[in-house]
């Protein structure tokens, strides 16, 4: 009997060790800040957007070099910069160049 519990135990440390892990995933991008993909296109001149998890939005410059289906609310994970000298008539968010992006 004592055998038998030993096992459940185990496996119950196991499990919930992996569990653990998987939801807790980190990114394949080094630094990079979890944040979500935003259907900014209702808003003249504006396109997909990133809002991080402190509200603040991007608008990407090259999303579109990145192979990432692109769904309203994704969780991403994301290494930006501020593009320099570029001007949006989207306005809503500072523009950035993407290093790195992936899904969670």
């Amino acid at each position: 009997m004592k055998n038998n519990y030993q096992k459940i135990l185990v496996l119950t440390l196991f499990l919930l060790t992996l569990a653990i892990h998987s939801c807790n995933k980190q990114s394949e991008c080094e630094n990079s800040q979890s944040a979500k993909l935003v259907n900014m296109t209702g808003l003249d001149g504006c396109s997909w957007m990133i809002e991080l998890n402190d509200g603040t939005k991007l608008e990407p410059n090259n999303l579109n070099d990145f192979s990432i289906d692109l769904e309203e609310n994704k969780k991403i994970w994301i290494v930006f910069r501020p593009a320099a000298q570029m001007v949006s008539i989207c306005m809503v968010g500072e523009i950035v160049t993407i290093d790195c992006i992936s899904e969670r």
